[in-house]
């Protein structure tokens, strides 16, 4: 998304994507733990937006925070965990749409191919930011 200063990581040695600054390190581990995201903005509408390119990898990260969750409830009920903020401070949107294929045709057009792509788009505030980021990388540890 436009507008705010972004900044160039490797994911690996053929692969380099843009992010927002402040996310990268985020979005660089995502990747890392092999959850692809697909789109991502540091100041949407007040909220960090963060795109899962599949449900699956939503899922998945799902799984790694509620597992999280478990170990770490089970000796201190009381501390806040990824989970928690996931359900407390968290949104989540279903963002859906046909697959898009160049036109074989025209080089500078796409058409659709009837295959559904269903992402999810996580948001939080932006004052969150520094919280998310301190239970993420409890759950997901960089490498």
């Amino acid at each position: 998304m436009a507008g705010h200063k972004q900044v160039e990581i490797e994911i690996d040695e053929d692969f380099t994507i843009l992010v927002d600054e402040g996310l990268e390190d985020i979005i660089k581990n995502f990747f890392h733990w092999e959850i692809d995201t697909c789109n991502s903005c540091i100041d949407y509408k007040g909220s960090v937006w963060i795109e899962f390119c599949d449900f699956n990898d939503w899922k998945q990260f799902l799984q790694l925070a509620l597992r999280n969750n478990i170990a770490v409830k089970g000796s201190d009920s009381e501390r806040e965990t990824l989970w928690d903020f996931l359900q407390e401070k968290a949104h989540a949107k279903l963002v859906y749409d046909e697959e898009l294929m160049e036109d074989p045709n025209n080089e500078d057009e796409v058409i659709g191919t009837g295959v559904l792509v269903i992402c999810v788009g996580l948001m939080f505030p932006k004052e969150s930011l520094d919280e998310f980021k301190e239970l993420f990388f409890e759950v997901l540890e960089p490498e």
